[in-house]
């Protein structure tokens, strides 16, 4: 199952290209878009917000919560 979170904290391409480079080191295959500002995990990664927003804290103030 694809599992997409909704991103807080990106306004533009720099925090898009971040964003994306630790999500790819995290789980190959991540896909990353600002409009709308969504990470989605391909379908064999079983990581959750916590470790997505560990990864990201150290970037900047970005934070994904699951989107619903």
């Amino acid at each position: 199952m694809t599992r997409v979170f909704e991103v807080s904290g990106m306004h533009c391409g720099g925090c898009l290209s971040r964003v994306q480079v630790a999500a790819e080191k995290l789980a190959p295959g991540t896909i990353v878009t600002l409009e709308p500002p969504r990470l989605t995990l391909p379908q064999n990664a079983t990581l959750d917000a916590a470790a997505i927003n560990a990864a990201l804290a150290p970037l900047g103030d970005y934070r994904v919560k699951p989107a619903g």
